[in-house]
């Protein structure tokens, strides 16, 4: 008999398998303006507060995810978004 729950966990599983690519592409780009290790950055950091990203390192954040995933972050939206995780998951909202 099938179990009902089966279909449920492997759409859980993609979520957070896509999540973790957007992290890890976000990541990267972070790595890359900050010149910081990959290793101290993490989901809870808020961009402006912790990793101190001026409006420039963050106008160029938000193209990099709107070019890779070819989406278009709205702006209004934007001024909501305080850590990483809140990136990622409007870049998984957006591309859902």
């Amino acid at each position: 008999m099938d179990d009902p729950s089966g279909p449920r966990e492997r759409n859980n599983d993609d979520m957070l398998k896509r999540k973790d690519m957007i992290f890890d592409d976000i990541v990267r780009e972070l790595t890359q303006t900050l010149n910081m290790s990959p290793t101290d950055i993490t989901v809870d950091l808020s961009l402006r507060n912790d990793l101190i990203l001026d409006s420039l390192q963050l106008y160029e954040l938000v193209i990099d995810m709107e070019e890779a995933y070819n989406i278009r972050l709205p702006d209004e939206l934007l001024d909501e978004i305080d850590t990483i995780q809140d990136v990622v998951d409007l870049v998984y909202k957006l591309t859902e």
